[in-house]
């Protein structure tokens, strides 16, 4: 005897193929073969200061970004000082505004590696004397 009423519109429930062990097991085995990168304090710096210099080069003050970002004058202060963090929508809208290359705002990773090669090559060579 079919039923009166429409046929369910819900998924089948689907059982798991691999057991949440096995998952979890996987999941550590991934993790532990990507690297462990942080962003160094010195980077956030060279980062924040390339913000900065990027948004007084366009000759734009922190108001007028801050009305592009939607947000307060105060906020892009604390993003410039590294105080606060820099979500990916509003980084996109920076670069968008400031009209500088890529490579500009990876620099700043570039810059503070280069640094610190720099200053324990001086610190090798000054204990060699």
């Amino acid at each position: 005897m079919a039923s009166p009423y429409p046929k369910s519109r819900k998924r089948p429930s689907r059982k798991r193929s691999i057991p949440p062990e096995e998952a979890n097991a996987e999941v550590l085995l991934l993790a532990s073969v990507l690297p462990k990168w942080k962003v160094s304090k010195k980077e956030k710096d060279y980062f924040c200061e390339a913000l900065k210099k990027a948004r007084k080069e366009a000759g734009l003050t922190q108001a007028d970004v801050a009305q592009k970002l939607k947000r307060s004058p105060s906020h892009v202060s604390k993003i410039e000082l590294g105080l606060r963090r820099l979500f990916m929508d509003e980084f996109l809208i920076l670069y968008r505004l400031y009209e500088k290359p890529t490579i500009y705002f990876y620099a700043s990773f570039i810059r503070s590696d280069l640094v610190e090669q720099i200053d324990q090559a001086q610190a090798k060579s000054a204990k060699q004397f």
